[in-house]
């Protein structure tokens, strides 16, 4: 399965570029009426839509966004999330521009297949029976990536208008550019609506997908696989579209975009989590082997907790990105000390709570296994394995070849440490490089959403109504081996885990947030988790500071300021098009 989704050059005609959507062919002309006459054309539809996606947590929607929060800082002070989340961004330097011409691009794209069965009618494949098999596929393709992308804007542009308005994005079920259409015609839509669309275009995609891109879930081996099963490993399935509907439900169902508390949506995330959850313990586990417990590995992309993933990607940019000067790297993005104080003690009570332990003055010893695995401070080793020797030893304080105030050194006094792969080596001749995707969906964000959502509905500790109670959901993870091979916490009694479940919905939730920024910090989720949580986004963002006479972990390195806890919309589309509407607290930016 260690591949990416089939391959583009059947489609170089449109994949030779991020725009000129449908620029002549170079040996000729083709119209509406002759399309057809190019399969590779129209199947590259899809393909392009997939190859728009990004492939590395390394980017400003992934690693940036956490430094739109209090868990991580942009070390240059011209960033351009750097200065959104700091409160000094202009209508000339929105960071989010790109995202909503590349998502509505990726719709374009979909909605071109679809437009009169386009797609579906044209013959791909001399064999009958597979190239049925291939446009039913590509159809359910094209539904899930419209679904897919029509999510991201959501996430990334819904918000509320100065009246109070809950409003979404402008639909687009049609193949027409942005740049194309009338601008009176564009207009958003109501969140509600938009949600709608997004479950609406998963239950179609549900009808043409395969249950699994697996090889095992092909019914007929010899005659699928050439087209079904593994060779679709990177693409849409209908376990991926599931989990795209949960995130969908998960997000509705949330405070900020369910003003009338509708507690539906928190049961339909909850049951469809569980429905992929029992077939990746199920199922799937009866050949992969997935254990809940094991280890995940972040250069393993064909880890059966993966659920659907990116293109994959070698290379060193992670480790050139993040370590320090003194280790090869610009240390770009930084860990904050608010993140590392998220960490629970090593008997998994929080560090504010008198039970864990923790010492101020030695504050990196009995910590979560999971703090070792995913961030680098004072006196961490860069080990390839247990059992070499260092090749590096971080000294952050404050004068220290790492510490803040250095040439491309962290102003936090922290790295991360989480997706680097430990056997490369900024001193070795050969640089060792490593095979990586972004794993859109996996077991964790199952997990997770399982616990808020279980829950919200029936509490921390019913296992009777799905099958699984909230509290077990969170087991699973903060029993999980660790990335290093170390032991997850509660393998031996769980007893702070325990205490929030017996403490009912409220005290359990609150953990439950702990741990999607515990779990999924870098990933780029953390300022749209506060955002439809209704939570606080501006505060002081903190860092280490580590000198003879102490340590200081209270020093402020920066200071979030948002005029809105929505993001605004480009003051060019507002401009071109005032039926969008701007979201509130970006007023003057229309």
């Amino acid at each position: 399965m260690n591949r990416t989704f089939p391959s583009l050059l059947l489609a170089a005609a449109v994949l030779t570029g991020c725009s000129g959507f449908l620029d002549p062919l170079p040996n000729g002309k083709y119209t509406e009426e002759n399309l057809p006459d190019y399969p590779n054309l129209i199947k590259g539809y899809v393909y392009k839509a997939y190859d728009l996606l990004s492939h590395s947590y390394y980017a400003a929607e992934f690693m940036g966004m956490d430094a739109a929060t209090d868990d991580a800082v942009y070390r240059s002070s011209t960033a351009a999330l750097r200065l959104f989340a700091t409160g000094s961004a202009t209508p000339s330097s929105n960071p989010f521009q790109t995202l909503w011409e590349r998502d509505y691009e990726g719709i374009y794209y979909a909605n071109l297949f679809l437009k009169d069965n386009i797609g579906t009618d044209t013959r791909y494949l001399v064999d009958k029976d597979s190239d049925l098999r291939l446009r039913t596929a590509l159809k359910g393709d094209a539904f899930a990536l419209r679904a897919w992308y029509t999510y991201e804007l959501l996430k990334l542009f819904g918000g509320r208008s100065t009246s109070g308005e809950l409003l979404g994005v402008p639909l687009m079920t049609e193949p027409a550019a942005l740049s194309d259409m009338d601008a009176a015609s564009l207009v958003r839509a109501s969140y509600d609506d938009c949600a709608r669309q997004i479950l609406a275009d998963c239950d179609s995609a549900l009808r043409y997908l395969p249950r699994a891109n697996r090889d095992f879930a092909v019914a007929d081996i010899q005659q699928n696989t050439a087209v079904l099963g593994g060779v679709r490993y990177g693409m849409f399935d209908q376990i991926a579209v599931k989990t795209l509907q949960a995130m969908a439900y998960l997000m509705w169902a949330s405070p900020a975009f369910n003003p009338l508390g509708d507690r539906s949506r928190y049961d339909a995330a909850a049951r469809l989590c569980k429905e992929v959850m029992d077939y990746k313990t199920g199922e799937e586990a009866a050949v992969s082997r997935f254990k809940p417990l094991e280890a995940f590995q972040w250069s393993n992309c064909n880890t059966p907790e993966a659920i659907w993933i990116s293109e994959m990607a070698t290379g060193t940019g992670y480790e050139t990105g993040l370590y320090p000067s003194g280790f090869g790297g610009s240390a770009s993005i930084v860990p904050s000390q608010d993140l590392v104080d998220a960490f629970p003690a090593a008997n998994g009570y929080p560090v504010t709570d008198v039970r864990s332990g923790y010492d101020p003055a030695q504050p990196y010893v009995g910590r979560d296994p999971r703090f070792y695995s995913t961030i680098y401070y004072n006196g961490a080793s860069v080990r390839p394995s247990a059992a070499v020797a260092p090749v590096y030893t971080f000294n952050t304080t404050v004068g220290g070849a790492d510490g803040p105030g250095g040439m491309a050194t962290s102003p936090t006094g922290y790295y991360v440490k989480k997706f680097l792969n430990p056997r490369w080596n900024a001193f070795a001749e050969s640089k060792e490089s490593t095979q990586r995707a972004i794993f859109f969906m996996r077991w964790t964000h199952l997990c997770l959403m399982f616990a808020e959502a279980a829950n919200q509905m029936v509490g921390p500790l019913d296992a009777d109504t799905y099958g699984l109670s909230a509290r077990d959901a969170l087991a699973y993870l903060r029993g999980r081996t660790t990335q290093d091979g170390l032991q997850g916490l509660g393998r031996q009694g769980d007893p702070y885990l325990d205490e929030c479940a017996r403490g009912g919905t409220a005290a359990f939730d609150a953990l439950v947030r702990n741990e999607w920024r515990i779990e999924t910090c870098f990933e780029g989720r953390r300022y749209f988790d506060l955002r439809r949580w209704g939570a606080p986004i501006d505060g002081p963002v903190h860092g280490a500071r580590i000198t003879a006479a102490g340590t200081d972990l209270g020093h402020v390195v920066e200071t979030r300021s948002f005029p809105s806890p929505w993001q605004p919309l480009h003051y060019i589309e507002i401009r071109k098009a005032p039926g969008l509407f701007q979201n509130e607290g970006w007023e003057t930016w229309q």
